[in-house]
């Protein structure tokens, strides 16, 4: 049976209303560990139940549970974008210049690393996330705002087996806010 936001659910539930009975019963034993607070023991518990109770399921399905779209909420803007592969070959070009030829011979050559999309795709799918009273900010000031330098660029790591962009959009969100900042985020293939 494919995972679903209910089958999840219905499994992750006794873990979430067990955590919660233990951690009041047993609160003077966590006072000096991260779990002394709620939120935290109870995340934790249910990443690890989700792991066990994930890790008897196919992967496929697992892939397909954590790839599903998540919105973004009305105070973050997304803005998705794509690449064409005339700047990708302008960059590569950049960073072949800047490793210079022992560079280039010590990361394996000039071609492997290089974006080549699924399906012959040759463009690169992206989108920026930055908190919508940051962008109205910048946009209010101008280029010389400081937010205009403040961006990060994250990969997902893991080769996808496991996660996506689409799972750490969250992450993704207070990591833009805390840096009053944008966030680029490449697209997982579909």
């Amino acid at each position: 049976m494919a995972l679903s936001t209910v089958s999840v659910g219905v499994a992750l539930t006794p873990t979430v209303v067990s955590t919660f009975f233990s951690h009041y019963v047993n609160r003077k034993t966590l006072h000096n560990k991260p779990n002394v607070h709620l939120s935290y023991d109870q995340g934790i518990s249910v990443i690890r139940e989700f792991i066990n109770y994930s890790s008897k399921r196919p992967i496929e399905y697992i892939q397909e549970f954590t790839g599903q779209r998540v919105p973004a909420p009305h105070w973050v803007k997304v803005t998705r974008l794509t690449i064409s592969k005339e700047y990708l070959s302008r960059a590569a070009d950049a960073l072949i210049t800047q490793l210079g030829p022992d560079g280039v011979a010590r990361v394996g050559g000039k071609e492997w690393w290089q974006w080549r999309g699924p399906a012959g795709d040759t463009e690169l799918r992206g989108e920026w996330i930055e908190m919508k009273s940051d962008y109205n900010e910048r946009k209010r000031v101008g280029k010389d705002h400081p937010s205009q330098r403040r961006i990060m660029l994250y990969i997902h790591g893991g080769a996808y087996y496991f996660g996506s962009v689409e799972t750490h959009r969250y992450q993704l969100q207070r990591h833009a806010r805390k840096l009053k900042g944008r966030v680029f985020a490449r697209e997982s293939d579909s």
